[in-house]
C-alpha cells in the first residue's frame, strides 16, 4: 500500500506574464472561480509591464479569501530570466506545494480541488497535470470572451493533448513540495531546456519515478500563441 504524499496545505503559483496579459487576465479569473476548495492559492507573477498587471488585476474579481495575488515586478532587462526568477519562488510562500506555471493557461472551477486529492493518492515528489490545447486560430477569440468561459465549451475547441510525449515534465505546469528541490538559478534569458532539467532533477528525489507524471482527471487548457521565450511579443534579446 502506498504512503500517501505530503499533505496539502496550499499551493503557491508561480508564473512570469510578459505581453500575455490578455491570457493572464483570464487564467486569474479561471482561479477566481474554483469551487470546493479547502486550501489556499496564493498567485505570484513576475512581470515589467504594467499593461500586464492591470489585465491580470481586472482578472482578480470577486475573489474568494482562499486566492492572493501578489506581484513581483522586474526591470525590463532581467524580465525574460525566468529560471532566475523561479530559483527564489520558494522563498516568496510558506505553503506545501510549488507550481511553475504558464500564464497562458486556464482552470476548470473544480481544477485545483480535484488535483490535491490526485496528489494525496501519490507518493512526495514532482507532478504534472494534463493540459489540452486550444489552438491559435480559435483563442483569440475566445480571449474576447475572457469572462464567460466554461469548460465545456473548451472541451469543444481543443486539439488535443499539449506535449504529450514528455509526459508532463515541460514547463507549462510543474508542481512540487516547497523542500524538494530549488529551480536552476540561471540566469540566461532564454529558457529552453531549463524546465526538462528541473524536472529530471526534481524526479530524482521523487519517492514515485514513472516516466509518466500527468497526474488528475480534470485538465487544463492552454491557449495557443505564437512566441517562444526566446522572442515573446516581439522583445529583443
Amino acid at each position: 500500500m502506498r504512503s500517501s504524499s505530503a499533505a496539502v496545505s496550499g499551493f503557491a503559483l508561480v508564473t512570469l506574464c510578459h505581453y500575455f496579459g490578455r491570457r493572464g487576465r483570464a487564467m486569474v479569473r479561471s482561479l477566481s472561480r474554483q469551487q470546493d476548495l479547502t486550501v489556499p492559492i496564493h498567485l505570484i507573477v513576475f512581470h515589467h509591464r504594467a499593461e500586464d498587471a492591470q489585465l491580470l488585476q481586472d482578472g482578480f474579481v470577486d475573489a474568494p479569501s482562499t486566492l492572493t495575488l501578489k506581484f513581483v515586478p522586474l526591470p525590463e532587462n532581467r524580465i525574460l530570466q525566468r529560471a532566475l526568477h523561479f530559483s527564489e519562488a520558494h522563498r516568496m510562500h510558506s505553503l506545501s506545494h510549488t507550481v511553475f506555471f504558464d500564464s497562458d493557461l486556464w482552470f476548470p472551477p473544480s481544477f485545483w480541488s480535484g488535483y490535491a486529492e490526485a496528489l494525496s493518492c501519490e507518493l512526495p515528489g514532482y507532478w504534472s497535470c494534463p493540459v489540452l490545447e486550444l489552438p491559435l486560430s480559435k483563442a483569440e477569440l475566445l480571449l474576447e470572451d475572457w469572462n464567460t468561459l466554461t469548460q465545456h465549451r473548451l472541451e469543444g475547441l481543443s486539439t488535443g493533448p499539449r506535449y504529450a510525449r514528455h509526459g508532463g515534465k515541460v514547463g507549462t505546469f510543474q508542481c512540487i513540495p516547497r523542500g524538494l528541490v530549488d529551480y536552476p538559478a540561471d540566469p540566461r534569458a532564454s529558457v529552453a531546456g531549463l524546465d526538462i532539467r528541473f524536472a529530471e532533477v526534481a524526479l530524482d528525489h521523487s519517492l514515485d519515478r514513472r516516466d509518466e507524471r500527468r497526474i488528475g482527471k480534470i485538465p487544463a487548457y492552454h491557449f495557443d500563441h505564437p512566441h517562444s521565450w526566446e522572442g515573446t511579443g516581439g522583445v529583443q534579446l
